[in-house]
């Protein structure tokens, strides 16, 4: 019961304001509705790509607080190589994911007739932003559980309901501010 206790403590608040990042992500959505649309095989990747990088980022704090656990990560901010192994490991896991479902979001966009702007740019969209929001959070990820593994807390209870909500709102919010700057401009 206490350890039951001590989750329910460590995650009310997180879920609260992950419920807040949640409502953010909407009205960011429903904001930009004409801009997706515009786009069609974006808003066909969309919900792919927001799992796949909440999935990867999901996976780097287990691993990071796994490590923490278990003595193979300094509880410092430090450089490390089981750090980099999983910094290469991830991002190639996670450009190769991309990759496959550019391929696939385009087959299938070419098999129902979807018209498109120009790939190059959509792929270039699409690729800097899985990379800055891997960039992004890899860094906040590994701060957070460095701080919160240091303050007596499981970083997984905290960092893994706040992720998915988080990366729900940064993955269209970044596609949408590169679509402006590469289309719209």
């Amino acid at each position: 019961m206490k350890y039951f206790k001590k989750i329910f403590k460590e995650s009310i608040i997180i879920v609260m304001i992950s419920s807040i990042l949640g409502l953010f992500s909407g009205i960011v959505l429903s904001n930009s509705e004409e801009i997706l649309y515009a786009i069609p095989v974006i808003l066909l990747i969309l919900p792919a790509l927001n799992s796949l990088i909440g999935d990867i980022s999901i996976v780097l704090v287990s691993r990071l607080t796994t490590h923490l656990y278990i003595g193979d990560l300094s509880p410092k901010i430090e450089k490390s190589d089981r750090l980099k192994e999983n910094f290469l490991g991830l991002l190639f896991t996670t450009l190769l994911s991309s990759l496959f479902l550019i391929i696939l979001g385009f087959s299938i966009g070419l098999s129902t007739g979807i018209k498109y702007i120009n790939p190059f740019i959509i792929i270039l969209i699409i690729f800097m932003t899985v990379i800055i929001i891997f960039l992004l959070m890899f860094i906040i990820l590994f701060i957070s559980a460095i701080f919160l593994f240091n303050r007596g807390n499981d970083p997984n209870n905290l960092l893994i309901p706040f992720l998915t909500s988080f990366i729900d709102f940064l993955t269209p919010l970044m596609l949408i501010i590169f679509i402006t700057i590469f289309i719209y401009n």
